[in-house]
């Protein structure tokens, strides 16, 4: 983690265990981890990368059930006309998205 902080480290290759999650949950998560650092996606465009083009709710339902966020970077996805919502905070995830580089109002 100290890694990410200080910029080092753009990805983390762990092994993750999903028990417990749903299987539209799952897809979303690898998903998420396929977004690179310093780059966001949408809600809509999450649901169509997992072949469900109408659940852009759902998946960020499924961001909010993610055990590993910054593993699997649920900051990273934004609303279309902003921000959009996040676990631990609007704040928190404006300040991880600025720490890549990412400016949004």
């Amino acid at each position: 983690m100290r890694e990410y902080f200080s910029s080092k480290r753009q990805d983390f290759d762990v092994q993750l265990s999903y028990e417990g999650a749903t299987k539209f949950q799952q897809q979303v998560w690898n998903a998420l981890s396929k977004i690179p650092y310093g780059e966001v996606r949408t809600y809509a465009e999450v649901a169509i990368a997992v072949r469900r083009p109408k659940a852009a709710r759902a998946v960020g339902n499924a961001n909010h059930a993610n055990p590993f966020p910054l593993v699997v970077p649920c900051h990273r996805v934004v609303a279309s006309n902003g921000l959009g919502g996040y676990g631990g905070g609007e704040d928190v995830k404006r300040y991880l998205l600025q720490l890549e580089g990412i400016a949004l109002s």
